[in-house]
């Protein structure tokens, strides 16, 4: 896709703040806009009539084409997460990857079928608003300073595969929408964006978490989707550096939010845990504190169980290395 031409029209904006308490409240305004005609970016993409000749089926719940704002109490744990629909876009989400994936497949002159089961989008401000939030009740040139030292964040924009599994399986909602520390360090607002297709009988499921932070004069959504989609089209090239790259990565990003709650019922096992190795303890341990859990325990020979409140997190360390794999309810 061509970089695009865009422009921002309606009531509703989620410009984020740019150094004064009157802009901070716009954006808590944009909050409780639900009722008012959404911001719309435009896309000029070149030839895009072309792509008609694609057949896509969009097999996507109807819910993932609509609007959401999860909560507006700033003490919700719901707090600060969106639901991008499909109207912010146009074209739409789908037509762009329709467009997308017939530049990628056209030049074979093959028919293809391409069905998506999901194409989502969220964002998560919670950090910069509850900051603008603190930052508005200081007030002066404290207040000010607070604003906007969460608003400068900036994320590192990045895809990774992702398991069909842990997304059905999560029971609340905005938990989709939510990051991890290594995911977003700095708890930028973030976008995070889950594609789930079905090209020619190979099914690719990816999540790319994109900064909402503008770089210069390009919408950071429109940046955002054209990321995930390019990359995520990436995993149907079949070479095997791609092949390699996305075996690494979905070691990672089966649970790439540690607080996404997943399966319903506990992995059961009567086998007695092995004794932990002391390294590989510790190592365990780092990775439960940056995702705010509690001690861990063994559950194997490389695995630990993390307690996180509601939820368990399955820690699984190889090669000297720790990481979360999935997580589990604490209380089924």
């Amino acid at each position: 896709m061509a970089a695009p031409q865009w422009e921002v029209a309606g009531g509703c904006t989620t410009a984020p703040y740019r150094g004064s308490m009157k802009r901070h409240f716009f954006a808590l305004l944009m909050l409780a806009c639900a009722g008012c005609t959404p911001a719309v970016t435009k896309l000029n993409v070149a030839d895009i009539a072309k792509s008609d000749a694609l057949q896509v089926t969009d097999k996507r719940p109807a819910s993932e084409k609509e609007n959401k704002i999860f909560s507006l109490l700033i003490t919700s744990k719901e707090y600060g997460v969106i639901r991008t629909g499909d109207v912010h876009l146009s074209p739409p989400p789908v037509r762009l990857l329709q467009h997308e994936a017939y530049q990628k497949f056209a030049a074979d002159g093959s028919a293809h079928t391409v069905t998506v089961y999901h194409f989502v989008i969220y964002q998560n401000m919670r950090t910069q608003l509850r900051a603008g939030a603190i930052g508005a009740g200081l007030g002066g040139a404290l207040g000010a300073v607070v604003g906007n030292s969460i608003a400068s964040h900036d994320a590192a924009s990045q895809t990774h595969l992702y398991d069909e599994m842990s997304f059905n399986s999560v029971s609340d909602e905005y938990l989709r929408g939510q990051y991890n520390g290594w995911e977003n360090p700095d708890n930028a607002s973030v976008y995070v964006i889950y594609i789930d297709t079905d090209i020619d009988g190979k099914k690719v499921f990816t999540r790319t978490v994109a900064s909402m932070k503008p770089h210069g004069d390009q919408n950071p959504l429109a940046d955002g989707v054209e990321l995930a989609i390019k990359n995520h089209l990436a995993h149907y090239d079949g070479n095997s550096t791609a092949a390699s790259r996305a075996t690494q990565s979905n070691v990672i990003s089966a649970t790439t939010s540690a607080t996404l709650a997943a399966a319903t019922t506990p992995a059961a096992t009567d086998a007695q845990p092995a004794p932990a190795n002391a390294g590989m303890l510790t190592a365990a341990q780092g990775v439960a504190n940056q995702l705010h859990c509690n001690a861990v325990r063994p559950n194997g020979d490389t695995t630990f169980t993390a307690s996180c409140g509601s939820y368990d997190v399955v820690i699984d360390c190889d090669g000297g290395k720790c990481h979360p794999m999935h997580t589990v309810n604490a209380h089924p």
